[in-house]
């Protein structure tokens, strides 16, 4: 992964290797990842997803997305995609230097005031409830098997428990499960 900037980094060094066309990927800290890692990326953390990497992104709703740099890659239709860079020099954090992976704090990984990242671990054959009344929940397979109300859910897969769910439980299967849940505050 790549976020947040290395130490040294300025809005004046990282604008003018942009604007010199040179790779900024250099510029930023890169954090080497595996499964199960999580990373969380306040308003203003310059970032990108390096090769080999398969994300959840829990992002709080906003049509705003600022491309300062895409790899020479071309976009669906062959040519380069659109960059965003005067706004993103204005957005970007520049005091963010080396910021770390998320240490957990027990099974919660993310908690803002607009939403809440779990990890959970199921044991084989273990239900446990995925909301409380009138609370609806977004659960993600990471590994293993589990039901939500009832339905099966797939590796990758993203599920609804609504509200007024009839069972709002999750069952994991024989092998166990870990699972996202993902929840908005009070």
């Amino acid at each position: 992964l790549y976020a947040g900037l290395r130490p040294g980094v300025t809005r004046e060094s990282f604008e003018a290797a942009l604007r010199g066309g040179e790779d900024v990927s250099g510029l930023l800290q890169r954090i080497d990842s595996a499964a199960g890692d999580a990373m969380f990326l306040p308003s203003g953390r310059v970032h990108a997803i390096g090769a080999g990497n398969v994300i959840v992104e829990v992002q709080q709703n906003s049509d705003t997305t600022y491309r300062v740099y895409d790899f020479d890659r071309p976009g669906l239709d062959g040519r380069p995609r659109e960059l965003h860079v005067d706004a993103s020099l204005a957005s970007i954090d520049w005091d963010d230097v080396q910021p770390g992976l998320v240490v957990p704090d027990g099974e919660t990984l993310v908690r803002t005031d607009v939403f809440a990242v779990e990890r959970w671990v199921l044991a084989a054959g273990r239900q446990r409830r995925a909301t409380e009344p009138g609370e609806c929940a977004i659960v993600s397979l990471l590994e293993g098997a589990v039901a939500a109300g009832g339905l099966p859910v797939s590796p990758g897969e993203l599920a609804l428990v609504p509200a007024d769910a009839a069972d709002p439980h999750l069952r994991a299967g024989q092998d166990g499960a870990t699972v996202l849940r993902i929840t908005m505050p009070d």
